[in-house]
């Protein structure tokens, strides 16, 4: 009978320590744990030719994973996007590299901004200013 209870009691407690739910609110409320960004190119202050495009490369990772990252690009002071696209990774590491079309940007700095949210609604910012010639 000791046995049993203690068997029981062993699988209970397994039971309960591998949902996590139950040690926590189950709440998706901001935890204060942003993602990590760190944008790998273009570099500040980089020059880049309209011809070669805009190699977009940078890495995101997040414990809850990164459920959305904002890819926006706007010149220096200006109010319009040049570019601006979102995607949904859902992934605990990512590594992002595109070329984006620079065709459309006449030559002037210009603003990178880089936003990425993870599941608990934390946001991590990055910009870079970068040239066109």
């Amino acid at each position: 009978m000791k046995f049993t209870k203690l068997l029981a009691s062993a699988v209970m407690v397994v039971s309960l320590t591998a949902c996590e739910d139950v040690f926590e609110d189950g709440s998706l409320q901001p935890d204060g744990s942003k993602p990590a960004l760190t944008i790998r190119n273009p570099s500040n202050n980089q020059k880049l030719s309209v011809s070669s495009g805009l190699r977009v490369k940078l890495t995101a990772s997040d414990k809850d994973k990164v459920k959305e990252l904002q890819v926006r690009v706007r010149a220096v002071g200006g109010d319009a996007d040049y570019i601006n696209f979102t995607t949904l990774p859902d992934k605990k590491i990512l590594e992002f590299d595109t070329l984006l079309n620079a065709n459309d940007m006449p030559q002037g700095d210009y603003t990178l901004t880089i936003n990425a949210t993870d599941f608990r609604t934390n946001v991590a910012t990055n910009e870079v200013i970068f040239s066109v010639k």
